[in-house]
């Protein structure tokens, strides 16, 4: 079984609502192992969007639970996670490993707002942009994903006040972005399927329009 499988498969196990206690002739390993080939047969591929759905559904119950050592599972061993905030009209570029050691700017923790806003039908569909003029700051109002990766071109790490080599580092990690979520009452995350692996590399936490 992948790398990739076993991980999601792990989300499966821990976020499944439906889960129960199970009868004596369905527990042990036998069991475990037979619900992890089924489910390693009927998983699309990593590429295709329901089984990024389904891997969304699993970050998000993470996130509402504030599990940390779930998330750190997200985070690619080599790239990291790296946060962006904003100190007045500069960007801030925060390099995490774990996501417990991770402060904002404000000294709060990543788990500050209510996870509810991250619970969403994903449109597949072209992201919005940022309008200043509307009410909710973007030219249309939910929870968008596509294949897309905005922040490759950006260079914002050049405003970061980055060594060479965390600005290094912070590059090729763009450069692995495959597929961008904005929620448009939250924040944009950005992440990369590698060697067959979902991984969260970026997340924008700036709001549009504000210096």
């Amino acid at each position: 079984m992948s790398k990739f499988i076993q991980s999601v498969f792990l989300l499966f196990f821990f976020v499944s609502c439906s889960e129960k206690q199970q009868s004596p002739e369905n527990s042990g390993s036998d069991s475990v192992s037979v619900r992890k080939k089924t489910f390693a047969e009927e998983l699309p591929p990593p590429s295709d969007i329901r089984q990024f759905k389904w891997f969304y559904s699993g970050f998000v119950k993470i996130v509402s639970l504030h599990a940390d050592s779930l998330m750190n599972k997200l985070i690619h061993p080599e790239f990291g996670l790296n946060i962006i905030e904003s100190r007045g009209a500069l960007p801030h570029l925060s390099h995490v490993t774990k996501m417990s050691e991770f402060k904002t700017l404000d000294k709060k923790s990543f788990y500050e707002f209510d996870a509810q806003v991250l619970i969403c039908d994903l449109k597949e569909e072209e992201l919005p942009k940022i309008d200043c003029n509307a009410k909710d700051l973007y030219t249309k109002t939910g929870c968008f994903t596509r294949e897309v990766n905005p922040l490759k071109d950006s260079k914002l790490w050049d405003y970061c006040s980055l060594t060479k080599d965390q600005n290094d580092l912070v590059v090729r990690s763009a450069q692995t972005i495959t597929r961008t979520v904005l929620l448009t009452n939250n924040y944009t995350y950005y992440f990369s399927l590698i060697k067959g692996s979902w991984w969260l590399t970026f997340i924008d936490m700036r709001r549009p329009c504000e210096a």
